[in-house]
């Protein structure tokens, strides 16, 4: 199967930059469309109705979720000047977002700051993307350095239409290489 759309959810994050990179080098090995996804929700919207209001107002918050998109946009582009790269900031659920703007992608790319010799406890907007997915959900962590230089970001397996994907049974388990991530379950 081909894959034309590579979608990337970004929050920031050093893991999300690893994903946006990850993705980034996909799309250039598929010559496909990347989509990077930052979705950003108003505090107040989830306030009770007797809590303070906070200082700031929402057109800040938009404007730093933006901030966070561009400079996400500008690291994929300034490794992969070839890629074509389109920006979407959704107002919304990370969650519900990513999974709207998945749904005629090939490929779901998202971080994970959960470490193998950690607790190993994934996030909520990663367990949603996994628990229904949209399409094939790749999770990506940050490379870690091995005496200042940083080695390549492992990739994780995912799950579509419930089946995992990748070289491990049920659960998610670390991929030797990046080709291989992209490529099971089809």
């Amino acid at each position: 199967m081909s894959i034309r759309l590579i979608v990337a959810g970004t929050d920031g994050t050093e893991d999300c930059a690893a994903a946006l990179l990850w993705a980034a080098d996909e799309a250039a090995r598929r010559a496909a469309r990347l989509v990077v996804v930052h979705a950003w929700e108003p505090s107040i919207e989830h306030r009770a109705p007797y809590a303070p209001c906070p200082s700031r107002p929402a057109g800040s918050e938009e404007a730093r979720a933006s901030a966070v998109l561009d400079q996400a946009v500008a690291l994929v582009m300034d490794r992969f000047p070839g890629v074509a790269v389109e920006a979407r900031l959704v107002r919304g659920r990370p969650e519900t977002a990513l999974a709207d703007q998945a749904r005629e992608a090939g490929l779901l790319v998202l971080g994970s700051a959960a470490r193998p010799a950690g607790d190993g406890r994934l996030g909520a907007v990663l367990l949603s993307c996994l628990r229904l997915p949209p399409c094939p959900v790749v999770v990506v962590q940050a490379a870690a350095t091995d005496g200042g230089t940083p080695s390549r970001p492992p990739a994780l397996a995912g799950r579509h239409r419930g089946r995992p994907f990748g070289p491990g049974p049920a659960d998610l388990r670390l991929c030797e290489g990046r080709r291989e991530a992209g490529s099971h379950g089809r």
